[in-house]
Order: C-alpha cells, then structure tokens, then sequence
C-alpha cells in the first residue's frame, strides 16, 4: 500500500511535470512568431542606407542564432514529454526518488545559456560574461560552447577591454577551429587589434579570413574594414 502511494505521488508529480513543459512548449512558439517578426524587420532595413552594415550584420546573426536554438529546444522538449510518458509506468520508489532529486538540481543548458544572452542583449555584460562562463563550466561538449566563448569575447570588445577580446577570441579560434563561429571570431579579433592600434596585425588578421572563407559575410565586412584603416 505504501508503495502504491508513492508511486500515485510519482505520476502526479509526472504530470505536472508534463503541464510545466507544455507550458514551455507554447512560449517557445511565441518566441519564435517574436523572432520572425524581429527578422522581417530587419529585413526590411536592409533598404535603409543609413543601416550600418556591421550592425545588421551582427543582428541577423543573434536572429539566426535564436532560431536554431528555439529549433533544438522545442527538439529536446518533446524528447522530455516522451521521456516523462514512459516514466508513469511502475518504478520503485527509490528510483522514483533519485530521479526526482536530479530533475531539480540540474540546470538545463538553455536556461543558463539564454539568462547570459539576455544579459549581453541588456548590456549587462559583466553578468554575461558570468553566464557564459557557467555555461561552458556546466556544459563543455554542449554544441552552444563555442558561441558562450564567442560571446564573451563580445562583451569584452563592447566594454572596449580589447586585449581581453583578443584573448577570448583566441581562445575560441585554436579550441573549436571547426566551429561555425570561427569567422567571426577572427573578424572581431582583427577589429579589436586595429582599435588596440595593432593596425598590421588586425590587418593581417583579416587578410587571412579574407583567404579562409572568402564567400562569407565576414569577408566583407573585412574587407570594408581594411579600406577604411587604409584610406
């Protein structure tokens, strides 16, 4: 009988596990109709020539970003409904019990990756800086690494901290050299050199990711960059 209720107590606490991801579910939704809104606006001033290139770049940029994230999210969230469907079968309730401590410990990397972006947009960059840290801490293989160094990286070059963007982005560079923020990273690296007075070697930085990823924005923006230090 003890054991009967325990595992009453077990599928309800499931359930209403079930409802809180639900929840999550339908602002998810919301996010995204939010982003899509976001991205046709700016869209939309791409025929401002007022615009700075470098802005809208940086902005579609956050815009895809949370897009993909929102994507992956909405992934993982349906894997934990099918997950929590399949616990409500009998367990025991020792089992029962470890599961339910581990749930309420465990940040998920989402959560704490978006607290430190929400930060970065609010310009509250030293709890960014924070953030991002604590995700890479909790989170090393996670696929959003990458971009929690990048974005601290950010930070640093906003505060106008060069000498520690550069290190940041360095980092970045020789510790996920296959990573989808690579051209960014030198393209901010290079930036940050040139605003150090480093002009040859920001210079030279983005002459070679000029010659690495010819095609990307990056180059462009590289490029742009180089004729102005150069005029």
């Amino acid at each position: 009988m003890d054991q009967l209720q325990q595992l009453e107590r077990v599928i309800k606490d499931l359930e209403a596990k079930i409802d809180i991801i639900s929840t999550e579910t339908g602002s998810m939704a919301k996010k995204i109709t939010t982003i899509e809104e976001r991205l046709n606006a700016v869209t939309r001033s791409q025929a401002d020539i007022s615009q700075n290139k470098e802005s809208l770049s940086l902005s579609l940029q956050f815009i895809k970003e949370e897009i993909t994230e929102l994507k992956n999210s909405l992934g993982r969230i349906n894997d934990r409904l099918f997950s929590l469907s399949a616990a409500a079968a009998p367990v025991s309730a020792s089992t029962a019990g470890e599961e339910a401590n581990q749930q309420t410990t465990v940040q998920s990397p989402e959560t704490v990756y978006y607290a430190a972006y929400s930060d970065y947009i609010k310009k509250n960059y030293p709890l960014a800086i924070q953030g991002f840290r604590q995700f890479i801490q909790l989170f090393p293989q996670n696929g959003l690494a990458d971009n929690s160094l990048y974005w601290i990286g950010e930070c640093y070059y906003s505060q106008k901290m060069y000498q520690e963007a550069v290190n940041t982005l360095t980092e970045l560079i020789g510790n996920y050299a296959d990573g989808d923020k690579i051209p960014d990273a030198i393209l901010k690296k290079g930036f940050a050199l040139i605003e150090m007075g480093n002009q040859s070697e920001g210079i030279s930085v983005l002459k070679e990711l000029i010659s690495r990823f010819p095609l990307s924005e990056e180059a462009s923006l590289a490029q742009q960059k180089i004729r102005e230090v150069m005029e």
